[in-house]
C-alpha cells in the first residue's frame, strides 16, 4: 500500500526572500502549500518573511556563519536534536543543506573542490568534502535533486556510486517582473547590464573588459550595474566611473532590466545563475559562461553561451550579434507551481518505492 506524504519538512538556515537557495526554498514552501501539502520550515533564522506568509517556521536559533564546515555541523546537530525531540509521526524531510537523516536533498552550489586540485590537506578541506560527500551518500537519502544540469554531471563525475539516486535537475521558478520601460537615449545605443553580489566570481572584471572592447569597436554602449554596493573598487578608472550608471542593491529588480538591452554574465562555478532566467523571462537575451547551470536556456533561443575563458573581442562580438536580433526574442515561462509539481511528483515516487510512511531512522 502506498501511503500519501503527511508533511514535508524543509531544512534551511536561512528561510525567507533574500535571495538565491533561501528564496528558493521559500518558493517552494509556499507553492507546495497550494498542492494541500502540510509543509513545515526547520531554519536558523527568518529573514524578509512576508506578513502574509502562513507557512509553519521553527526557528532553531543562529549560530557563527564562519567557518562554514562549523557552521554546518552545528546546525545539523540542531536540526538532529530537534527530529529527535518534536518530530512528528509522519513526514518526509528535505534538506537543502549538509545535514544528516535526510531523505531527499537538493543541491544548490557546484560541488566542493571540483574539479579536484591537489595540495596540502587542511580541517577546512576535509570538513567540507567529509559534509557533501555524507549529504549525497546519506544512507536515508533515497533522492538527490540537482538544480541544474551543471551539478547534476558533477555530481555524476564525483559520486558515482550515488548516481541511481540522482533525480532529473529541477530548474528555479521565474517571479513575474513588470519592466517600467525606460527609454533609450540614442537608437544605436547597447545598453549592457551586470548583476551581482559575488561580483568577481560572477566575472564584472571580464565584463568591463568587454566594454571596452566594445567601444574600441565603435559601438555606442552603457555600461548598467548592480547587486553589490556603489563604492566597492571594481576597476573603472574615474573617468569611466562617470559614464558606468551603478544602482547598488536593489529590492525592486525591474529598476535594472527596464535599463538593459543584453545581460553579460561570464561567471565561473555557477550552479544556475537566476539573473540569465530572469532576463530571458522578460525577453532580455543573454551572453553567459558554459560554466552557469542556466546556461542551458542558450540551446533554446533565450540567449547564448560561451567558454569563460573567450576573450573579451569574442564577448563583444557577441554582443553585437545579439543586439541585431530583437525581432526574434521570446520570453522564458517557468511558474514556480511547476517546481513544486515536479518535487510533489518526486515525494510520491519515493514514497511508494518504500511502501511506508516517513520517520526518523
Amino acid at each position: 500500500m502506498a501511503y500519501r506524504v503527511r508533511r514535508i519538512i524543509q531544512v534551511v538556515k536561512r528561510f525567507g526572500l533574500c535571495g538565491g537557495m533561501e528564496e528558493y526554498v521559500f518558493r517552494l514552501a509556499e507553492s507546495l502549500t497550494c498542492l494541500d501539502y502540510n509543509v513545515l520550515v526547520l531554519c536558523e533564522e527568518k529573514v524578509n518573511l512576508p506578513e502574509s506568509c502562513d507557512i509553519e517556521v521553527v526557528q532553531l536559533g543562529k549560530s557563527t556563519r564562519k567557518p562554514r564546515w562549523y557552521s554546518h555541523i552545528k546546525f545539523s546537530q540542531k536540526v538532529k536534536h530537534w527530529l529527535y525531540t518534536k518530530a512528528p509521526e509522519n513526514y518526509l524531510l528535505h534538506s537543502h543543506e549538509r545535514i544528516s537523516g535526510h531523505h531527499i536533498t537538493t543541491i544548490h552550489s557546484t560541488l566542493f573542490n571540483f574539479p579536484r586540485k591537489f595540495g596540502l590537506p587542511s580541517i577546512r578541506k576535509v570538513l567540507n568534502e567529509k559534509l557533501e560527500s555524507r549529504e549525497i551518500n546519506e544512507k536515508s537519502a533515497v533522492c538527490v535533486v540537482p538544480v541544474s544540469q551543471v551539478i547534476g554531471k558533477q555530481i555524476t563525475k564525483k559520486y558515482p556510486q550515488s548516481a541511481s539516486k540522482l533525480a532529473n535537475p529541477i530548474n528555479p521558478g521565474i517571479n513575474s517582473i513588470s519592466l517600467q520601460g525606460s527609454p533609450k537615449v540614442a537608437k544605436d545605443l547597447i545598453r549592457i547590464g551586470f548583476m551581482g553580489e559575488e561580483w568577481k566570481r560572477k566575472g564584472l572584471p571580464k565584463v568591463i573588459e568587454i566594454w571596452r572592447a566594445l567601444k574600441k569597436l565603435g559601438k555606442h554602449c552603457q555600461l548598467v550595474l548592480a547587486g553589490f554596493p556603489p563604492t566597492e573598487k571594481i576597476g573603472l578608472t574615474r573617468a569611466e566611473k562617470n559614464t558606468v550608471l551603478t544602482m547598488g542593491w536593489l529590492s525592486d529588480k525591474s529598476k535594472f532590466y527596464s535599463e538593459i538591452d543584453i545581460l553579460v554574465h561570464p561567471a565561473k562555478r555557477e550552479a544556475y545563475g537566476m539573473v540569465i532566467a530572469e532576463s530571458a523571462s522578460l525577453g532580455i537575451p543573454f551572453i553567459c559562461s558554459n560554466e552557469c547551470g542556466a546556461s542551458t536556456l542558450a540551446s533554446e533561443g533565450y540567449g547564448k553561451a560561451i567558454p569563460e575563458s573567450a576573450s573579451a573581442e569574442s564577448w563583444a562580438e557577441q554582443v553585437i550579434s545579439l543586439s541585431s536580433q530583437e525581432s526574434t526574442r521570446k520570453c522564458y515561462v517557468r511558474p514556480w507551481s511547476q517546481v513544486a509539481k515536479e518535487y510533489a511528483d518526486l515525494y510520491e515516487e519515493i514514497q511508494s518505492s518504500l511502501h511506508r510512511p516517513y520517520s526518523m531512522q
